[in-house]
């Protein structure tokens, strides 16, 4: 389950709930002149991550990916 979410102008939080661990995995898009997505999340998520991200920008157009930690 996928959910987006503004949270402040144009900054979105892309929630990917996986259910076979009862977790939810947070994303963070800020759409700017220069566009951040904070956490890309697990590599499985990538398809569902990626079609989030373009429904709001064109991915081609991402400058920075941030990282908090890394996920195994």
């Amino acid at each position: 389950m996928i959910s987006t979410t503004e949270i402040a102008p144009d900054v979105y939080r892309i929630s990917v709930f996986v259910p076979e661990i009862n977790l939810e995995f947070s994303h963070f898009l800020v759409r700017d002149d220069e566009p951040l997505l904070f956490h890309a999340g697990r590599r499985s998520m990538f398809p569902v991550v990626r079609q989030e991200v373009s429904r709001l920008i064109d991915p081609s157009k991402l400058r920075h990916i941030g990282f908090s930690h890394f996920e195994s």
